[in-house]
């Protein structure tokens, strides 16, 4: 366990001292005066030091509001580190990145339980840390968003899956509700939830059987007022491409229906997109895909509708061969026509309005973001309230790249986790443990190697075979087949290194006073990734670079000539490996914020962010939300913000990738802004559905909000969030709302009360 140790504060109060458990002091406490003004934790004369085994404790006199920020000027010793505070058992920041070794200033919001005296304490991860300043102040917010686990309590009871790319939301049976697709991996099939209306929903399997399972899109392409789903599917990593399956909604009954509506091109499927790209009222089909090797047709797929439940295949010049997988539909120029934001790398392509698209990437977007890669979510939303679309994008490392040298230790929990390559070669260590080790969770995912992999045990090499999870099990060794899951390791069982190591496997051998070594050998490319994890570690020294999983997020400002990266500006959260972003308004206060998932650690869930929009150009970040399971043992990948139960407050639904399930969580924001809810529906005239529609309301005020119905951020999937929700802040009376449908037909209706929901259109 970690140790703490005597670092100076400020102040020294008796009471203070007291409050400190005997293993945890601090020989000077800082508090705050009875005017609020701000705490200062650690002063610039008297920077504090804290590591893997190292925390810093101290007491905090917190006053006034208890909604805090934290400012923290450190300087990292390492490539890259994180670092969390605690109030006691709480914790008020958890694992804030911290990207680069060198001096670097950090903040968050976080907010205290009770006031006066508050035990705070300090903890770093894979790096050492001088912290020169810490202060506390009263953050100028109207209410730090907080949310409820109530996926037990709904039945949203989902299984332990790999997930693709986030949810498809949206009215499936048209009954007002919303209902929607959760879109697993592989093993479990794509599963359609639907609303009960009772406070519960009900999960039915679209499939049957495991197969390679992707992104989904949900709209109405046969304009029978319910919605369709479009599901794709992998290609086996190209060497056997497959299609994608269109279910026709028949008032609840899904139909089977690709064949009948031509949708048969095979492709390596990612994602579709419905959107009426010729402007004549029916929706078309956009089916976006992985490169397949040894193919020179187009990557991505149009389908154009042609109104009697079929569709044709069109070619489309330049925008069909552009290399991008994940995409998010988008109309940045406000002229009424669906926009493609193609990813990664980064393009652009503007709408001609008749099956043509114009690659507009440079003319628009600036250097640190157009044609970049590492970008794995993003969303198009209005931050300052102008009526401009901007993007946010969410830059990590892929499964793949993270499958290069990752490596994370945990001194609390003793635990050392190590993702690798597969491909020839070999990866050295040497780890200290002063009694027997454990290793588990070994993966080697399968890449057309059917050998063993054991493991050699010191300097006899001493053969040992622990199941893994990755590979393919149908002509491997029985014992393969039936080895237990884990091994205990004592020292004489692993005494003395072998001299020769070149056959595949685990080398792992004691070579005396608490020091060990370890090396995998791969003698060709074998697998895709290596991975696996030791217990009861105590130390790990390594000589090659660790995988830095952080990489930046970009904030694109429309401007209305194009777009500047306002990034540092807003106060973007540096670093971090994030997978997914949604957006909405959580705290009703007028102004869009941002949902952050984050992958975290190899084998540790970290809470995710949310981004916190102050109306004055700025974000404040913050982990102290409770949209966040402890238990979970997988990784933030993607989700959608919506109002679940139409209560007026933004909730999330939110998928935990690898080894977690799907979580739904309600918003329970206290002393939140006024809102109002506009459902929209088929147009009166046309009949064309709420897809890509505006919604505009005035305030009595003056002020006019607008926001296009489509998704709150993509990746594979596509949502349709005709049920559009606009946080009001004080704002407490409206005077009218306004539709505007993609075919030009327009409804204004008078209105007045705020945190209502209006019913506008068939």
């Amino acid at each position: 366990m970690k140790q703490s140790t005597l670092l100076q504060g400020i102040l020294v109060t008796t009471l203070a001292t007291a409050l400190l458990s005997c293993s945890q002091t601090a020989e000077q406490i800082s508090q705050t005066t009875t005017d609020h003004q701000p705490i200062t934790v650690i002063s610039a004369g008297h920077p504090a030091v804290i590591n893997d085994a190292s925390n810093f404790v101290t007491v905090a006199n917190i006053q006034g509001n208890l909604t805090k920020r934290l400012s923290l000027d450190v300087t990292v010793n390492k490539a890259f580190g994180a670092i969390s505070v605690f109030s006691g058992d709480t914790l008020l920041a958890h694992n804030i990145d911290l990207p680069k070794s060198g001096k670097q200033t950090i903040n968050v919001v976080t907010s205290f339980n009770h006031t006066g005296p508050t035990q705070l304490r300090l903890e770093s991860r894979g790096s050492e840390i001088e912290i020169h300043r810490f202060t506390i102040t009263d953050a100028s917010i109207t209410a730090l968003p907080t949310f409820k686990d109530i996926s037990a309590e709904i039945g949203l009871n989902t299984e332990i899956t790999y997930k693709y790319g986030g949810p498809a939301v949206g009215d499936v049976n048209d009954d007002g509700l919303y209902d929607f697709v959760l879109n697993n991996h592989n093993f479990i099939p794509n599963q359609l939830v639907m609303n009960n209306g009772d406070g519960t929903v009900s999960l039915t399997e679209l499939f049957s059987g495991a197969r390679d399972y992707h992104g989904s899109s949900v709209g109405d392409y046969d304009n029978d007022n319910d919605l369709d789903i479009m599901v794709a599917f992998g290609g086996a990593n190209g060497t056997s491409p497959s299609s994608y399956m269109l279910l026709r909604n028949d008032k609840g009954t899904f139909v089977e229906a690709s064949k009948q509506a031509h949708v048969t091109t095979p492709a390596r499927g990612r994602g579709a997109r419905w959107s009426d790209v010729d402007g004549d009222g029916d929706i078309d089909l956009i089916l976006f895909n992985a490169k397949t090797p040894n193919y020179e047709g187009p990557q991505q797929l149009f389908y154009q509708n042609s109104g009697d439940g079929t569709f044709q295949q069109v070619r489309v010049a330049g925008v069909e061969m552009s290399s991008g997988e994940r995409v998010v539909m988008n109309d940045f120029n406000g002229d009424g026509k669906d926009d493609i934001l193609m990813y990664s790398p980064v393009s652009l392509w503007q709408s001609n309005g008749d099956f043509t698209f114009t690659d507009v990437t440079t003319q628009y977007f600036p250097e640190s973001i157009a044609g970049k890669s590492n970008v794995l979510a993003a969303t198009d939303l209005d931050i300052n309230n102008d009526g401009l679309v901007d993007f946010y994008f969410a830059k990590g490392r892929t499964h793949y790249q993270l499958s290069s040298k990752s490596i994370d230790f945990n001194p609390t929990l003793q635990k050392l986790d190590i993702r690798d390559d597969g491909e020839k070669g070999s990866t050295f260590i040497t780890f200290d443990a002063d009694n027997a080790i454990n290793i588990n969770n070994i993966n080697l995912t399968f890449r057309q190697h059917w050998g063993e992999y054991p493991i050699f045990l010191g300097a006899n090499k001493t053969r040992k075979i622990v199941k893994a999870t990755g590979f393919q099990v149908s002509q491997v060794p029985e014992e393969m087949k039936t080895a237990p899951l884990d091994l205990d390791i004592t020292q004489s069982m692993a005494k003395g290194w072998a001299d020769e190591r070149t056959e595949n496997g685990f080398y792992i051998g004691y070579i005396g006073h608490g020091k060990w070594q370890a090396e995998w050998v791969r003698n060709k490319n074998i697998y895709w990734n290596i991975s696996f994890s030791l217990d009861n570690v105590t130390g790990v020294q390594h000589d090659w670079t660790a995988n830095n999983r952080n990489v930046d997020d970009v904030l694109l400002l429309n401007t209305g000539n194009g777009y500047v990266d306002v990034s540092k500006q807003w106060g973007l959260p540096a670093g971090g490996n994030h997978w997914g972003v949604t957006h909405g308004d959580f705290n009703n206060d007028s102004y869009e914020d941002l949902f952050i998932h984050r992958y975290g650690y190899l084998h540790e869930r970290i809470s995710d962010l949310i981004l916190i929009n102050d109306g004055q150009g700025q974000f404040n970040i913050t982990t102290a939300h409770g949209a966040h399971d402890v238990k979970d043992t997988g990784h933030g990948d993607m989700g959608q913000a919506f109002d679940f139960d139409l209560d007026g407050k933004v909730d999330l639904l939110n998928g935990s990738e690898e080894e977690g399930k799907w979580y739904l969580y309600q918003n329970q924001t206290p002393a939140s802004g006024n809102y109002l809810l506009v459902d929209v529906g088929y147009s009166p005239k046309g009949n064309i559905d709420p897809l890509a529609a505006y919604v505009s309301i005035k305030t009595q005020s003056g002020k006019i909000y607008k926001k296009r119905i489509g998704s709150a951020g993509e990746v594979f999937s596509q949502s349709l969030l005709d049920k559009v929700h606009f946080g009001l802040g004080a704002e407490n009376t409206i005077r009218s709302i306004t539709v505007t449908w993609r075919n030009g037909e327009e409804l204004t209706k008078s209105v007045s009360r705020v945190n209502t929901l209006y019913k506008i259109g068939e």
